[in-house]
């Protein structure tokens, strides 16, 4: 082989490596802090949908507008899209989501995290997504209508300790890390638990096989949960 062909293969390769680089592990400069004030506008209700794909997520009650939200992140690309519009019905749809096309890594040095404050007055859907990383949920003084937690990889702390005005119900999907909710105490509670590979850890409730009942059974609303967990510690605490 010429050396002009074998110079140029390699000038390929130095090239091919280098592109793959680029693509693969993004430069990493200062931490970046923005944030978002979305105003309610006219909505009687709203949706609010949360993917995130790594990092640490905070959500908790406590603006008067409908959402008042901070993010550090230490790679410009890892700036969440935001979307909110109001339908003619009233209801508001809130998103909150990382950017699809990104390819997200994960060492120690890469910051990401979000912190959410939404209005408490508010009816509001929650249905938040984490892939992987930690996240803390202080929902217990949210109006929520509904909740749905999907969680991949990482321990999430879950406060749902706030007295109910209506049943509320929460659908929750583990995938590895540990999961400790907080409940309210003089509140009928139904749980049921699945696929738990690991330790099952309650106070307050009562366990007949997969279902775990609160030792209250007042009248009242009731708080209906239901959790597909996988391989980790679920704690389940009335308190």
């Amino acid at each position: 082989m010429g050396k002009k062909i074998k110079v140029s293969l390699l000038i390929i390769a130095v090239l091919s490596i280098a592109a793959v680089s680029c693509i693969a592990i993004p430069v990493f400069s200062r931490v970046r802090n923005h944030t978002e004030v979305i105003d309610l506008e006219d909505a009687e209700s709203v949706t609010a949908e949360i993917i995130m794909r790594a990092g640490k997520l905070v959500v908790k009650s406590g603006t008067e507008t409908l959402l008042d939200g901070e993010f550090l992140y230490s790679y410009p690309n890892y700036a969440p899209d935001i979307s909110y519009r109001v339908r003619s019905s009233g209801k508001g749809d809130l998103l909150i989501q990382q950017n699809d096309g990104q390819k997200f890594l994960t060492p120690s040095n890469i910051k990401n995290k979000w912190e959410l404050i939404f209005i408490e007055e508010i009816p509001l859907d929650l249905d938040i997504t984490l892939g992987a990383g930690e996240s803390v949920l202080e929902l217990a003084d949210l109006n929520l209508e509904s909740l749905v937690l999907k969680m991949g990889v990482g321990d999430s702390n879950l406060n749902l300790s706030g007295t109910l005005d209506q049943n509320l119900s929460v659908n929750i999907q583990c995938g590895i890390g540990e999961l400790t909710v907080l409940l309210p105490p003089g509140t009928n509670i139904t749980a049921e638990v699945t696929g738990v590979l690991g330790e099952i850890n309650t106070k307050g409730l009562n366990r007949d096989g997969k279902l775990f009942v609160s030792e209250y059974s007042g009248s009242g609303p009731v708080l209906n949960i239901t959790i597909e967990a996988g391989v980790g510690q679920l704690n389940l605490l009335v308190q």
